[in-house]
């Protein structure tokens, strides 16, 4: 057996990185491992750990040896700095790139006008970010590259020139994780389609052992009153996310005497000022802000709640690692009918249809959903079926191998 056939090595953040594709890639791993030897490419000497299934190393230790660059190639990859590492090192060999996030443009920008050029071309700040703008949008990259230097740009802008096709272009295949995600990626180069595969995100196999966890138990430990209506936002908090939005439906729902709690469990982006919104709204006693969670709170705290609330928009096509974790528990959430979330069958998620004025749907939404708790709780089983139907780390592990034999072997 050659090493192409026993080995691979893969890019990627591990934990205790806050990212949510570090734990990703180390359920991925332990599977991968078993089928394979795996080496995990971290960024620097102090993020080595030990990882069951695989040997990890740095970059120093992988450009050190050689003989790696042989072997076939995977790189996990997402949109924000923790995998600035990742993008660089995928230009400079093909293999198998996973993307998480098909808009990377946030990651461009850390990684040209936010430090300077690192690896992304000949130039620096400015002059690197236009280049990237110019490679993957020609003419009109460029023209919007020279707007955000006179001071003209948007939020929006970044989700409309999603700034992936580098390292589309240098890839052997792309990987990603939902069909929206799959429609949306393209290479830049005429002539030469870079075949893409859908592989479900896999429902984290720590989930199976908090079935023995009841709801009242979990509640017991987090000190929730049994009867109280718990909803819950977990992962970071970001504007996309929606969180100021359901925080304003909840006042209104406060008002119309609806018992419930809010818990936003997670860091969250210091320019949302979300206790300061709180403050405002008159929510102090009915929201938690519970800053970053450890693993054992995440599931402690998806096992406590009614209801999930994960409301993405505008969407990068990444599809939700914690919605994918709450509905394998059994915990029923509450999306937006849009991108990848909306490729849920309705057994399996709530969907919120858009409004020009969203308030008034999600506040009515809410407040339904709050009143049947029984409700809740038979469509968190039915969620809980579909997402562990089908959504084993195991049968991620089999597409990966598929891949690599098809693209790289």
């Amino acid at each position: 057996m050659s090493l192409l056939d026993r080995e691979v090595v893969m890019f990627s953040p591990l934990p205790p990185r806050r990212s949510g594709i570090a734990a990703y890639t180390a359920e991925l791993v332990a599977a991968l491992g078993r089928r394979r030897r795996v080496l995990v490419v971290v960024e620097t000497a102090a993020d080595i750990v030990e990882l069951p299934g695989a040997e990890v190393t740095c970059q120093a230790g992988y450009a050190a040896a050689g003989w790696l660059r042989a072997l076939p190639h995977v790189y996990q990859l997402g949109n924000n700095a923790d995998h600035g590492f990742v993008y660089r090192a995928c230009l400079r060999r093909p293999g198998v790139l996973v993307l998480h996030d098909p808009v990377l443009h946030h990651l461009v920008e850390e990684l040209t006008l936010g430090v300077g050029d690192r690896g992304l071309g000949p130039r620096a700040g400015r002059d690197a970010y236009a280049a990237v703008l110019r490679h993957c949008h020609g003419p009109a990259g460029v023209q919007v590259a020279r707007l955000r230097e006179c001071g003209v740009f948007s939020d929006a802008q970044r989700y409309r020139m999603p700034l992936h096709g580098q390292v589309v272009d240098a890839a052997l295949g792309v990987l990603v994780h939902s069909a929206h995600a799959a429609a949306g990626v393209r290479g830049t180069t005429p002539g030469r389609p870079v075949p893409v595969r859908v592989v479900r995100h896999h429902v984290s196999p720590a989930v199976w052992a908090w079935d023995q966890v009841t709801q009242a138990e979990a509640r017991r430990r987090l000190g929730v009153p049994p009867a109280l209506p718990l909803l819950l936002s977990l992962g970071f908090a970001t504007g996309p996310k929606q969180v100021p939005l359901v925080l304003r439906a909840l006042a209104r729902l406060r008002d119309a005497g609806a018992a419930f709690h809010y818990v936003i469990g997670g860091a969250a982006d210091a320019a949302l000022e979300l206790p300061r919104l709180v403050d405002a709204l008159g929510l102090q006693d009915r929201v938690s802000l519970t800053g970053w969670l450890a693993e054992d709170a995440f599931f402690t705290w998806a096992r406590a709640a009614d209801l999930l609330v994960n409301l993405r928009f505008p969407v990068g096509g990444e599809t939700s690692g914690t919605l994918t974790r709450a509905l394998g528990m059994g915990l029923p959430a509450l999306v937006f009918d849009h991108g990848p979330a909306a490729e849920w069958p309705d057994e399996a998620v709530f969907k919120l249809g858009f409004a020009a004025d969203p308030l008034p749907g999600l506040t009515a939404r809410l407040g339904a959903l709050l009143a049947d708790r029984a409700g809740l709780a038979a469509q968190g089983y039915r969620a809980m079926q579909v997402a562990r139907s089908g959504g084993s780390v195991a049968l991620s592990a089999e597409a990966y191998l598929g891949a690599i034999r098809a693209w790289v072997e």
